[in-house]
């Protein structure tokens, strides 16, 4: 019973501290601390966790990638490669296409506030177009995460395959459906209100800039695909970077020094600390006797729980530490369906959630109604996520 309790006072602990903004990996750990004492086992359980965290390659090749990601991401824009991407898109792109492909290019990496830097970008197009700040704010925010789907450099998606044991590249190629279906539905609902698509003149169409732009994040995203290491691939990406605009040595060191986002690689490291945690304190096969004997489907819990915690925690990182060292001992002959339906539900919680940072800074930039923006975005994500259900079921 005493391990049951602190389970879940550890994800009490979580939600509570979440709520008051406190920092992700301490969060983590302050809940990893509870289930160790609460365990039964020695206090050494904590240094044995350490220990195995620590000396598990896997572990070092996750934090590796994230870093490297969050380097790329701030040399693109340092570089002012972004910039130019942007610009070259629009000589030869529909307005319709161009506004979903902003926030997608910017959502190919996962950059902290990343929406924020994507709804500049639309503005001009928007305001051309009148389109009103409820309908931006749907479009900046829908396209930016349709990733979660097919991106093999989204640290989401790689922590959820890492956790599951299951192949990044696998669970890409079975998801590619709902990455087209994903695109499919923010079209149909955003065409509804997108009605004018004239063009002016924007001068002579520049193929080979926006090729160029695209370089770095295409060529990671390819070594990636053919089995190539995800830190490496992305460091090459990098080094692209660094060769197209000819940066000096001191100024790519630089972007190694600022560029790395470092409280997502600790949030990245405190989620696998508890991880183990919860495999070596023993505590969560309680917790699992308590709902296998209680006769709830196990589909059922696949299903809600990680819409609930997606819905609560408003962030995918924290969501995945959450339910997964829950859920997926329960699994009988865990793959890559198995594993879909529960990220798809943690995904879809998130997106809509009312905590979620791209929403709260798009609309706080667009100014918009966020009731009136769950009219698109709700009926959007019900409709993923039902698609979801049914190809993976």
């Amino acid at each position: 019973m005493i391990e049951l309790i602190g389970i879940v006072i550890a994800f009490v602990i979580i939600f509570v501290l979440r709520f008051k903004a406190v920092d992700f990996a301490l969060t983590i750990l302050v809940a990893s601390a509870i289930i160790g004492v609460t365990s039964g086992k020695p206090f050494t359980i904590f240094w044995d966790v350490l220990v195995r965290t620590t000396s598990d390659y896997a572990t070092w090749d996750l934090c590796a990638s994230v870093a490297l990601i969050t380097v790329l991401s701030y040399a693109l824009k340092e570089t002012g490669m972004m910039e130019k991407l942007i610009q070259s898109l629009r000589s030869f792109l529909p307005s319709r296409v161009l506004l979903a492909l902003i926030p997608a290019l910017f959502g190919i990496l996962s950059m902290p506030g990343g929406a924020l830097m994507s709804a500049p970008f639309n503005e001009p197009e928007a305001e051309r177009l009148r389109l009103k700040p409820e309908q931006r704010t749907y479009i900046n925010v829908w396209f930016r995460h349709v990733w979660y789907w097919a991106s093999p450099i989204s640290p989401t998606t790689i922590l959820a395959s890492s956790l599951a044991g299951v192949a990044l590249r696998d669970f890409i190629i079975s998801n590619l459906p709902l990455f087209v279906a994903a695109w499919a539905i923010g079209f149909l609902v955003s065409w509804r209100f997108v009605k004018e698509d004239h063009r002016e003149d924007v001068g002579e169409k520049n193929y080979l800039a926006a090729l160029t732009g695209l370089s770095p994040i295409l060529v990671a995203v390819a070594l990636t695909l053919v089995g190539v290491s995800i830190w490496l691939s992305v460091a090459i990406g990098v080094v692209i970077v660094v060769a197209l605009n000819r940066v000096d040595a001191g100024r790519t060191f630089g972007f190694l020094r600022k560029g790395v986002k470092w409280d997502i690689v600790t949030a990245v490291f405190a989620t696998l600390y508890f991880r183990y945690m919860m495999v070596t304190s023993g505590s969560v096969e309680s917790v699992f006797r308590d709902i296998i004997s209680s006769g709830v489907p196990i589909l059922a819990l696949m299903i809600f729980v990680p819409i609930l915690v997606g819905a609560i925690s408003g962030t995918p990182t924290m969501g995945i530490g959450i339910i997964f060292p829950l859920l997926l001992p329960l699994v009988v002959g865990l793959d890559v369906h198995s594993l879909t339906i529960m990220f798809a539900g943690l995904v879809s919680g998130y997106t809509i959630s009312p905590m979620h940072l791209c929403l709260i800074l798009t609309n706080q930039y667009y100014r918009s109604d966020l009731n009136k923006v769950y009219w698109y975005l709700v009926p959007s994500i019900v409709a993923l996520y039902a698609l979801a259900v049914l190809y993976h079921s």
